[in-house]
C-alpha cells in the first residue's frame, strides 16, 4: 500500500492533503494507489513460448509423417 508521504494535491479535488493521508478530507476520495496485479501464469511470456514449442512440435510431426 503506497501512502502520500509529503504534503501534496487531491488528484480528484486539487485540494491540498495532508502527509500519510489515506483518504482525502475534502472530497472523501481513498488516496490510496491499488497496486497492479499480477497476470496469471498460463499468460507468462514462459508458458507462452511452452505453447508455441509444442505447437511447433505438433507442425512438425504431422509434416513429417506425411513425407515417409
Amino acid at each position: 500500500m503506497v501512502v502520500a508521504q509529503k504534503s501534496s494535491k487531491c488528484p480528484y479535488c486539487r485540494e491540498d492533503i495532508a502527509p500519510g493521508a489515506l483518504v482525502c478530507k475534502h472530497c472523501g476520495m481513498p488516496l490510496v494507489k491499488k497496486p497492479k496485479p499480477k497476470p496469471p501464469f498460463w499468460r507468462s511470456q514462459y508458458m507462452l513460448g511452452v505453447y508455441s514449442g509444442v505447437a511447433f512440435m505438433i507442425l512438425m510431426i504431422y509434416f513429417y509423417s506425411r513425407l515417409f
